[in-house]
């Protein structure tokens, strides 16, 4: 190999290199919970910010899964002290639920100053609707978030789209392979 076609080599993974910093994402990093599906709720009025997550992030029929709930002051992101939680899952009407969507509604407690949470079972595959109330000495505030339930017929749909990013990075990894050992290995003319 001639010192020229080296410094061709070193000048192809340099690009490489470049192309996968440039093309990492961003994740964001504020906030009191973390990952890329939480939801956020605000109101400035009353200066107040609420996130919410389950986990798993997919909920599954018949599984227990934790909503997770993080409120907090909106200006200095430090946590809401002293206040009453009332959680309530709602989903459009079923055979087994209320006319209007109640699927349970959690008993209201107080909380001082940290991030809660609260195990539940979803009863059948679909959208809910997690309605927060937030009770202060000076205001009420209610937040409505959505969840996805995974149900047996979602299955494969769900394994599909995790499977698809590794595939696509596996597939941008094997081309980024051929096109270096294409240019370490290519035939000099005679």
């Amino acid at each position: 190999m001639k010192v020229s076609s080296n410094f061709k080599f070193l000048k192809v993974i340099k690009m490489v290199l470049l192309c996968c910093i440039v093309s990492v994402p961003s994740l964001p990093s504020y906030g009191h919970l973390y990952g890329l599906n939480y939801q956020d709720w605000k109101n400035p009025s009353n200066n107040i910010h609420i996130q919410f997550d389950t986990i798993p992030s997919t909920p599954s029929v018949g599984k227990n899964s934790t909503m997770v709930f993080s409120v907090q002051n909106l200006k200095t992101g430090e946590h809401i002290k002293d206040f009453n939680e009332t959680i309530t899952v709602v989903n459009n009407p079923e055979p087994n639920s209320t006319p209007d969507g109640l699927i349970h509604k959690f008993k209201t407690s107080t909380i001082h100053e940290t991030d809660f949470s609260q195990d539940y079972v979803f009863p059948s595959g679909g959208t809910y609707y997690i309605w927060l109330r937030i009770d202060t000495p000076t205001t009420i505030n209610i937040a409505k978030f959505t969840v996805f339930v995974s149900s047996p017929q979602f299955q494969f749909l769900n394994m599909s789209l995790i499977l698809l990013p590794v595939v696509i990075v596996v597939t941008i990894f094997a081309v980024i392979l051929m096109t270096v050992a294409y240019y370490v290995y290519k035939k000099k003319p005679k």
